[in-house]
């Protein structure tokens, strides 16, 4: 029983991690001390764009996201220049779609906001 839990597990979990292999990472811009401004991941014969991170002059990052079929699509992340989470957002193939969240500085939740296929549905104040 052990050996085939094992397989099930390799056969499944294998080709999950090996998803990222074939990911590139391209800086297309610097800030004048070097460190990366822009930069994508592509994947791919085509190297189609499935990820891109913007960074701070500080070197924080300033948000993260990915794409399907070059539209937003998953988790994109954006954070103050502090570090601390600015908005949770989720796309699914270009339009906003769950339920996303603005904080402040501080980190503390201020907004939640419902989508549902690109039509905001609820938003709401929350005290931090």
């Amino acid at each position: 029983m052990p050996k085939k839990l094992l397989f099930v597990h390799l056969f499944f979990l294998l080709p999950m991690s090996l998803q990222d292999v074939d990911l590139q990472q391209h800086v297309l811009r610097k800030w004048p001390d070097g460190k990366p401004y822009v930069v994508v991941y592509t994947s791919g014969p085509d190297q189609v764009k499935v990820k891109e991170e913007l960074y701070y002059d500080n070197g924080q990052l300033d948000y993260s996201g990915s794409y399907l079929n070059g539209k937003e699509h998953g988790e994109w992340k954006y954070y103050w220049e502090n570090g601390n989470i600015k908005s949770i957002e989720y796309y699914e193939r270009g339009l906003e779609n769950g339920t996303m969240y603005d904080y402040n500085e501080n980190g503390q939740p201020i907004v939640e906001y419902k989508y549902v296929r690109g039509q905001l549905i609820s938003e709401k104040k929350l005290k931090p």
